[in-house]
């Protein structure tokens, strides 16, 4: 009877123990991914030294330093074995996070670590870094991507273009990036429009002049047989219309 007890008091030990340990676990584990999204470095360097984290932690909390634009935090994290082609729930890895966010410190990072330049997210219509980068505007971070051989002419599963989606936009710096790094001028969407007719629609002069300049197919029709005259025309973008027009469009 007496050794009976003893064996129900060392079983009582060992599941407590077993629960006292997952919950400490669990609460380091929050913790790293609090102080990561902090960009606490000293800290997160002490509880990597101080604890043992599962890679899905230490992907989480190198998401949370991303997000928070942290270099220093990304490169304690990926040295402690974060997956530098980690992916979220939406299929964005860490370098089309931080390239839709601007981060470029971080991409650096990250490209330096062996981020996959072209990856995709299946889940986000396609995405890779370079178009969420030219979409967003990240002009620094399209650097980047391109020095790192981004595809320059990856298209989301609309069609979209990175060199169409900088146009729709207006971003004047990134249009000309994409030019340089020969981005398809002409390549077109199911209906026929073409990066030109995209930012005569939208009435963006220095996307419109960056293209013509570059030697974009100014009487490009869609499929419905208008140009990028009849765009900017229909939507009252008169110095577009007078640029096009000098530049021989009909």
């Amino acid at each position: 009877m007496i050794e009976l007890q003893k064996v129900n008091f060392i079983l009582v030990l060992l599941v407590l123990l077993f629960f006292s340990t997952n919950i400490w676990a669990n609460s380091a584990d929050r913790e790293l991914i609090a102080e990561a999204g902090k960009a606490r470095a000293s800290l997160v360097k002490e509880l990597l030294a101080t604890n043992s984290f599962e890679e899905d932690t230490l992907n989480a909390a190198l998401f949370a330093a991303i997000k928070r634009g942290s270099k220093d935090v990304t490169q304690i994290l990926l040295d402690a074995g974060a997956d530098v082609n980690a992916r979220t729930n939406n299929s964005f890895t860490a370098l089309i996070q931080a390239s839709q966010d601007g981060r470029h410190f971080v991409v650096e990072v990250l490209l330096a670590a062996g981020a996959d330049v072209n990856a995709i997210a299946p889940n986000e219509n396609n995405v890779t870094a370079l178009i969420m980068a030219s979409q967003t505007g990240r002009h620094e971070v399209v650097t980047l991507l391109l020095a790192a051989n981004a595809n320059v002419n990856a298209y989301r599963a609309d069609g979209m273009t990175p060199l169409m989606l900088a146009s729709q936009e207006g971003h004047r710096r990134v249009v000309p990036l994409l030019i340089d790094a020969k981005a398809d001028l002409d390549v077109s969407l199911d209906n026929g429009a073409t990066a030109l007719m995209i930012a005569s629609q939208h009435g963006h002069l220095s996307a419109i002049y960056a293209l013509i300049a570059a030697g974009a197919n100014v009487n490009a029709q869609a499929s419905n047989g208008i140009t990028s005259v009849g765009l900017a025309t229909r939507y009252r973008h008169q110095e577009a219309v007078k640029l096009l027009k000098d530049a021989g469009g009909r």
